[in-house]
């Protein structure tokens, strides 16, 4: 399978016309007081620009995408850089599939802020594909410099590996965003789909981005983007808020199946299999 991103753009309660280039680009959902004069497309080789006009600072959305092979050997890497801009504040998106003969293997996400002002946020992702597994992904990386800084929902033991979320803000400006991480399994345990979901906030408005990962097999991943969409403040509270709630449930189920487990062997004298929650050991 050729290495492929899926992007569609949606222009919402707006009249401009959408031509089939803009429609590759990314998707646009523009609610509330974000007034839209006009937008301009600028197309360049394999760069793509959006420059949304409206009242106040414009906000800026631009596409790029960049293919290598190795020689003969059939390795292969694409790389989409998708950049948003208002003001001072930059937010940027890297997605590199990396592959041989047609199959993706590994799939790279990497996301950073920066404020313009010496401040920068930087969290980083790998996916992996596995036979055995699925899709396996490391803990994101998180690296926070000057005003940034970040705090992990329910990030602590005992693991929760099916979920993660990340909420990063900054203290000067008070932009910020919410990272999370979701898999999807099947009645074997094995991952078929990551989904990997960014919200942020550039300027008055927050944005949406969703990332898409599936295992085809031996077709290898598929890498769908969705996104930017607006979103409202409230509703994006509103599903952090349920995801926070479902983290605590399965946590809480956890912890009481490490402790019923710890009791039964404390109770048989078999102290080498005594399972002491993490927290716990942890004082």
């Amino acid at each position: 399978m050729a290495p492929s991103f899926l992007l569609n753009l949606q222009h919402v309660n707006c009249n401009l016309p959408i031509s089939p280039a803009l429609e590759k680009i990314s998707r646009f959902s523009l609610l509330g007081h974000f007034l839209i004069l006009y937008a301009e497309l600028t197309m360049q080789g394999n760069k793509s620009a959006v420059r949304l006009k409206c009242v106040g600072s414009p906000l800026e959305v631009s596409t790029e995408m960049q293919k290598s092979s190795v020689g003969q050997t059939g390795e292969f890497s694409v790389e989409m850089s998708i950049t948003y801009s208002l003001g001072k504040t930059l937010v940027t998106l890297n997605i590199t599939e990396e592959g041989f003969a047609g199959c993706v293997n590994v799939v790279y996400i990497d996301l950073s802020e920066n404020s313009g002002k010496g401040s920068s946020a930087n969290l980083n992702l790998r996916v992996t594909r596995n036979e055995r597994y699925g899709i396996l992904c490391n803990y994101m990386n998180t690296k926070f410099v000057g005003s940034y800084d970040s705090f992990k929902e329910n990030y602590c033991v005992p693991p929760l590996p099916d979920m993660e979320l990340i909420r990063y803000f900054c203290r000067e400006s008070g932009s910020g965003g919410c990272f999370r991480v979701e898999k999807k399994k099947d009645e074997n345990d094995v991952v078929e789909r990551v989904k990997a979901t960014h919200d942020f906030v550039v300027g008055e408005e927050t944005m949406h981005v969703k990332i898409k990962i599936r295992n085809d097999g031996r077709e290898g991943l598929n890498v769908e983007v969705e996104g930017p969409a607006k979103l409202t403040t409230d509703y994006m509270n509103q599903v952090n808020s349920r995801i926070q709630r479902k983290m605590k449930s399965e946590m809480e189920g956890k912890m009481k199946s490490e402790m019923a487990a710890s009791t039964v062997a404390l109770a048989n004298g078999n102290t080498e299999r005594l399972l002491i929650p993490a927290i716990m050991r942890n004082g």
